[in-house]
């Protein structure tokens, strides 16, 4: 299974990984636009991590993986609150101390959905070329 992989990720051509990638940081920046910037400090915490994309080197088990993070213990708002505090109540929605409840604003999902499109044509594109029609 090893050798299958390698071999693939060996056809896999190097302009749809930078492509890919490319779509995943637009997706990031996406993300920081439409998140909702009180402080700002939520937004300055969104990260992408990619493995196995063009210019990074992935875990030996790892063909191609991204990921885009909201709020971390190393970055806090104006009150001193780490953001991993309150990203999933900014983006979720929470209670509010009158009982009503914040819908939220789902930046990281509304950001992913706008890129859909854009990722799967990047995967269908590396497929036909390493499988052709």
């Amino acid at each position: 299974m090893v050798d299958e992989r390698d071999d693939f990720w060996d056809e896999f051509n190097d302009a749809i990984r930078a492509e890919l990638d490319g779509v995943w940081q637009d997706i990031k920046n996406r993300s920081i636009e439409l998140c909702p910037k009180e402080s700002g400090a939520l937004a300055s915490s969104i990260e992408l991590e990619s493995e196995g994309g063009s210019g990074t080197v992935g875990a030996s088990d790892t063909l191609y993986t991204n990921a885009i993070y909201a709020g971390n213990d190393q970055t806090f708002n104006f009150e001193g609150q780490p953001t991993s505090q309150y990203a999933s109540a900014v983006h979720d929605g929470h209670m509010l101390a009158n009982g009503d409840f914040w819908e939220g604003c789902p930046f990281l999902t509304d950001a992913l959905d706008q890129y859909e499109g854009a990722l799967l044509d990047a995967v269908a594109r590396g497929l036909d070329q390493v499988f052709g029609d």
